[in-house]
């Protein structure tokens, strides 16, 4: 009886509850960690800078303003990262619509940072590493020039890593010339106010405008191949967009 009852309790020992299996995973880099290392890592000044690192040709974005389209042109004469916050940039610039130059001056604020594949249509190296960036922006325009007002809206943007740094890679282009898809580059949306406007004015500009235009236009170019402006914008400044003209070159701005 005694050795039944010694089984008995052997048994019962042996069958209890298993120990509890873990499935907790391992700590993964949260990814605002991860998205501020990489802010911290690159420093974009060259990318909007008019000349960038000493380039000779001149980097003027185009863009649109208001509901007619209206041909946009701005440039960041300076652009300087923060000291202390380096997803902050402080720039200094102008803008041009049509005869009207204005200076302004305001910041670019970085809010994420990621690494990503090879943009499409993009004429880029794949063994380079690619990235996409998000921020903000508020620019506001010399308060000494009547009509004067405020920028501000979110920014979105491609760029690569390459021997030489940070760099816009271009889009594709065929046998003709004519570009397939787009390249890397950045995108400003914006509201514009000034304290006696009715309502605020919706515009956009981009690094790389001509490729992006046909995708936030209808219908920009017309003829065969798209080899010419459609007039209905035409007669909005955009038959000028070309010209090579240093409209900005008046004064270095203050920032």
């Amino acid at each position: 009886m005694k050795l039944l009852l010694m089984l008995v309790v052997l048994f019962s020992t042996a069958a209890g509850t298993p120990p509890a299996i873990s499935t907790k995973q391992p700590a993964r880099k949260p990814v605002a960690a991860a998205s501020a290392s990489l802010v911290s890592r690159f420093d974009l000044a060259p990318l909007w800078s008019l000349h960038g690192d000493g380039e000779a040709e001149a980097r003027v974005m185009l863009g649109y303003l208001g509901p007619q389209y209206r041909r946009l042109e701005l440039v960041f004469q300076k652009v300087r990262r923060d000291r202390k916050n380096p997803a902050v940039y402080h720039v200094a610039g102008k803008t041009r619509e049509r005869e009207r130059i204005l200076p302004f001056t305001g910041t670019i604020t970085l809010t994420s940072m990621r690494k990503v594949r090879v943009p499409k249509g993009c004429n880029c190296a794949r063994e380079w590493n690619h990235y996409q960036a998000t921020g903000r922006f508020r620019l506001t325009e010399s308060a000494a020039v009547e009509g004067s007002g405020t920028f501000s809206g979110t920014l979105t943007m491609m760029f690569s890593r390459t021997p030489n740094g940070v760099a816009y890679l271009p889009a594709y282009k065929d046998d003709w010339g004519y570009t397939e898809g787009k390249g890397e580059g950045t995108t400003f949306t914006s509201t514009w106010r000034n304290p006696e406007s009715k309502k605020p004015l919706n515009l956009l500009w981009a690094s790389n405008f001509m490729e992006i235009a046909p995708t936030v236009m209808e219908n920009f170019y017309a003829g065969d191949r798209g080899m010419h402006i459609n007039p209905r914008y035409a007669r909005m400044g955009w038959n000028r967009y070309w010209e090579n003209e240093e409209w900005w070159a008046d004064d270095e701005p203050i920032m």
